[in-house]
């Protein structure tokens, strides 16, 4: 986790083949929050311009939609094949360190979804993200299998405006309790936040959505990352389509048509990022067998060292 936060803007689709530096993730403030509570909230990470071209592109993408259930959350699932614009939040320097910090080379995004929730919309039930018959918490009970990131493109000021309701501590591993419906939790937290907020939540977190009782319809993009061998929601093909995105966005895609890439990504694809406090790989190695660490795990050493 790193000492500072950029607001760099994404680099556009190039045929750039040297990784570009690493971008920054968690601060250690940051981090000591997030791992506490499972969720991290950034407010004003988005200027108005950039709410307004985001919030315009997610209204030309549900101009096109028929919508059969009134009433109901709406979704547009895989937004980035609906509209350029969405393409470069697969790796925006504004939130994609975060990821690279957990995930690390073999990052890999998920999902890229529109969530809409019109006036008197139906709420849903108390829940985490994965499967749920066997949590991803089962596997790995410290560090997410999936990373959950909100950006905020409406104002939710005030409660029962479909917020974001969450219990801060439930995605912890030795959290045992389980939740069904939508009563109200003890120590339960309501979301309330201006448009241009980012969120980064724990897929384990437990919560739901309120009600949204004002007029507005509440509109969020959250995307979805984690480890490259984690079954992804969508699949890319591997052709022309690919090549108008970046190197970094390419690979964060894992359009790979042989499945086996997604454990052992192929050597032109390793690193993903420059990272300059990685160390270097020998020469004489095949990159993708040589063991390289993570952030987190270069920052639970550095932690280790420290107190031992």
């Amino acid at each position: 986790m790193s000492n500072s936060h950029t607001l760099a803007v994404a680099p556009s689709a190039s045929n750039q083949t040297a990784p570009r530096i690493a971008p920054r993730g968690f601060t250690a403030e940051q981090w000591s929050v997030f791992n506490r509570d499972g969720i991290l909230v950034l407010p004003d990470l988005l200027n108005p311009g950039e709410i307004d071209a985001y919030r315009d592109a997610a209204l030309t993408c549900t101009a096109r939609q028929s919508f059969h259930r009134s009433g109901h959350t709406q979704k547009i699932q895989d937004l980035i094949r609906y509209h350029p614009l969405f393409s470069s939040l697969i790796d925006h320097e504004r939130h994609v360190g975060y990821a690279y910090d957990l995930y690390g080379d073999q990052l890999r995004l998920g999902q890229m979804d529109l969530f809409l929730r019109p006036p008197r919309s139906v709420v849903n039930n108390w829940h985490v993200d994965g499967p749920r018959a066997l949590p991803y918490r089962a596997f790995s009970p410290v560090l997410p299998l999936k990373l959950r990131i909100g950006y905020w493109l409406t104002d939710v000021s005030e409660a029962d405006m479909g917020n974001l309701v969450y219990l801060p501590g439930s995605h912890r591993g030795d959290y045992a309790l389980e939740h069904t419906g939508i009563c109200d939790l003890k120590d339960q937290k309501t979301l309330c936040c201006r448009a241009g907020t980012i969120t980064i939540h724990h897929a384990s977190l437990w919560h739901r959505v309120c009600g949204n009782a004002s007029e507005a319809t509440r509109l969020t993009i959250f995307l979805s990352y984690g480890p490259s061998w984690v079954t992804g929601y969508y699949s890319y093909p591997d052709d022309d389509w690919l090549a108008s995105f970046s190197r970094e966005q390419r690979i964060i895609l894992r359009a790979y048509s042989d499945k086996e890439d997604l454990t052992r990504p192929p050597a032109e694809d390793l690193p993903l990022f420059q990272d300059l406090d990685s160390p270097a790989v020998g020469s004489e190695e095949e990159p993708h067998k040589v063991r390289r660490l993570t952030r987190y795990e270069r920052n639970l050493r550095h932690a280790q060292d420290e107190s031992g």
